[in-house]
């Protein structure tokens, strides 16, 4: 076994203790909800937003949650006993099945304006637990390629747009703008980039899932610049033209490179339990 293979294992297992699992458990959840009430929360609660609209907004506090709903499915599915597997499954669809309630309460009539605005981040997150939850056990490759890919690519798009909100205060002001939203966000999606990189070396990505991430990504990028559902940026100081391209083509790059993933056997380890679909 080669030695990067040894380092992958031994990190592997290391995110598999508890504390550290559950640690990054609670940092995804905190994102997802922090990011969608603070940067995503007036267009989420918004009555004009279309409901077939709400996965593709919240993209890097959506792949956040997804990020690490799926470290928890494939760190179960390689330590854990099977027991142990099928309490988690159960746990994970009853969180779904209780978000799903208070998601159609915020629809009661007479319900506080506050808490009727919540309706879009609870069904999201309901959609993820759930989704999570049926394949908590047998995760398909297209799905954690999916999640792995959403990860890197919003990670890099906020890296990207904080560096360039950084270089261009610097040429106006005479020095970076390093606001608080910038390096907290730039330290943070770093984070989301590793975690993504880390799943991907739970699986091999298959030409399905790679042709699976091209589809939903090109489409996440029509809905964002097509239909204008990008998320808000300082245009001042970052340029809209440069996020829309460099987005799309961080979409084209993954793509090609699970495609380039799916034709190299030893990328696959032996123990993996996931289906090829």
């Amino acid at each position: 076994m080669s030695w990067l293979a040894l380092q992958t294992r031994w990190l592997q297992r290391f995110v598999a203790l508890p504390p550290l699992l559950t640690a990054i458990l609670v940092v995804d959840v905190a994102a997802y909800v922090g990011g969608l009430l603070y940067w995503y929360g007036n267009v989420m609660g918004a009555p004009t937003t279309p409901v077939w609209a709400w996965p593709f907004i919240p993209d890097c506090p959506l792949f956040g949650l997804l990020g690490g709903l799926g470290l928890l499915l494939v760190t179960a599915q390689r330590f854990w006993s099977v027991e142990a597997q099928q309490r988690a499954q159960q746990q994970l669809l009853i969180a779904g099945a209780i978000v799903t309630l208070l998601w159609l309460s915020t629809y009661i009539p007479g319900v506080a304006a506050g808490w009727s605005m919540q309706g879009a981040m609870l069904a999201v997150c309901a959609w993820a637990l759930l989704l999570m939850g049926v394949f908590f056990r047998r995760a398909p490759a297209w799905l954690l390629a999916v999640v792995a890919a959403g990860q890197i690519k919003y990670g890099v798009w906020t890296v990207t747009a904080w560096l360039l909100f950084w270089k261009n205060t610097a040429a106006v002001l005479g020095a970076p703008l390093f606001t608080f939203d910038s390096v907290f966000m730039t330290v943070t999606h770093l984070g989301l980039i590793a975690q993504g990189v880390l799943l991907l070396t739970y699986f091999r990505p298959t030409q399905v899932a790679a042709l699976a991430a091209l589809g939903w990504f090109a489409l996440s990028d029509y809905m964002d610049y097509g239909l204008g559902w990008y998320p808000a940026i300082p245009q001042q100081w970052i340029p809209l033209a440069v996020m829309q391209w460099s987005t799309v083509g961080m979409t084209v790059a993954l793509a090609l490179l699970l495609f380039w993933l799916s034709r190299q056997p030893s990328s696959r380890p032996q123990w993996s339990p996931y289906a090829t679909a």
